[in-house]
């Protein structure tokens, strides 16, 4: 995959530590070159090196990564990993049972500060997990969640967990895109999405349509890849509010750099962070404040 070189310039001046810096020269990497090997080594540079805050975030997962660096996983483990040819786990030195540490994902410590009036978008609510941590991480003072969900299945989950929610919970049967359609979905719980190889459809819309009377001040996208589409539905709430945005990276090999250059494009004062939440290739969270 080819990167405009201005482009990606100028995302990397707008990252803001050097976890971050790691993290997006192995992930433009991984993109431009399709090598798992590069990026599992960016990330063991990451899990080594990445500072308090990353660590006090995901606590089990770093001590998970630690103890197979300490354990010599890196030598034994490597032979197994050329065995079967897993160039990700080559790459990163390690080959940990795969783990996620979510509870922080999405509010990374340091980077997110949440104030009493926050307008809190959930892209890709699934069951509500995500909102119900923004509203005890809010300790309850917030003034909206706005909660998207398309896949039916998932929508009943959501619906069946809003009484863990007061009034200020709002819930919409939709995919979040760049226009008003009717869209193919692919079904699949956690990985549902918009897809050609969908077998039905959903409608979409965008949160500029959805959200004209609202004023969102934070906006979490996880979507399986309709994130950069999402966030182009979106042009005009960024332009006018400047929201916190919390982006997944994984699923297209352009949004490492097509997501963040879009956001500099309605807001140039927005500073990059990733964080990395997993010990595998997934959940590398782009965080975009001003």
């Amino acid at each position: 995959m080819y990167f405009d070189e201005r482009a990606v310039n100028a995302v990397r001046e707008r990252l803001a530590d050097p976890a971050s810096e790691t993290l997006f020269e192995g992930r433009l990497s991984y993109s431009e070159y399709g090598d798992k090997e590069v990026l599992g080594r960016a990330l063991a540079d990451y899990f080594r090196t990445a500072g308090a805050g990353a660590r006090a975030d995901s606590p089990e997962l770093f001590a998970l990564m630690d103890a197979a660096f300490e354990k010599g996983y890196g030598r034994d483990r490597a032979v197994m990993a050329t065995e079967r040819q897993d160039r990700f786990f080559r790459g990163l030195g390690a080959a940990p049972e795969p783990f996620t540490d979510i509870y922080d994902c999405y509010f990374a410590s340091g980077i997110i500060s949440l104030s009493p009036d926050e307008e809190f978008v959930d892209g890709g609510a699934q069951d509500l997990f995500t909102s119900f941590r923004f509203a005890r991480k809010a300790r309850g003072r917030y003034r909206a969640i706005y909660a998207f969900e398309p896949d039916a299945r998932n929508y009943v989950e959501c619906a069946g967990n809003r009484e863990l929610f007061d009034g200020r919970l709002h819930l919409y049967k939709l995919a979040l895109s760049d226009r008003a359609a009717s869209l193919p979905f692919l079904e699949d719980r956690q990985n549902s999405r918009i897809d050609e190889r969908g077998g039905y459809e959903v409608f979409a819309d965008t949160l500029d349509h959805c959200l004209a009377d609202a004023s969102p001040s934070f906006i979490k996208l996880h979507l399986e890849g309709g994130e950069l589409a999402a966030l182009r539905g979106a042009e005009g709430i960024i332009r006018r509010n400047s929201p916190k945005v919390a982006v997944c990276l994984d699923h297209r090999p352009g949004d490492i750099v097509d997501i963040p250059a879009l956001l500099l494009s309605y807001n140039p004062d927005y500073r990059f962070r990733l964080r990395h939440y997993s010990s595998s290739i997934t959940e590398t969270i782009l965080y975009a404040t001003t």
